[in-house]
């Protein structure tokens, strides 16, 4: 019988929603993804759902929208 351990790299891409108000801070995960692309998408689309359910206007510096992923 022969055994064969390797160790491989593995990128993945974490949607963490961060947030700060008068009672405090903190963060949470929104989801871990394969692929920066998509990854991307989905915190684009929370950040904006979240904007327009706030009312906030369009430029707001309170909702920060994400950037794409590092190293890209």
């Amino acid at each position: 019988m022969n055994v064969e351990y390797k160790i491989r790299p593995v990128t993945r891409y974490i949607v963490t929603r961060y947030y700060a108000n008068d009672r405090g801070s903190g963060s949470e995960v929104k989801g871990e993804f394969d692929n920066a692309d998509i990854a991307h998408e989905v915190a684009y689309a929370l950040c904006k759902d979240e904007h327009e359910g706030l009312g906030y206007p369009v430029g707001d510096e309170r909702i920060k929208y994400p950037e794409t992923a590092k190293g890209d």
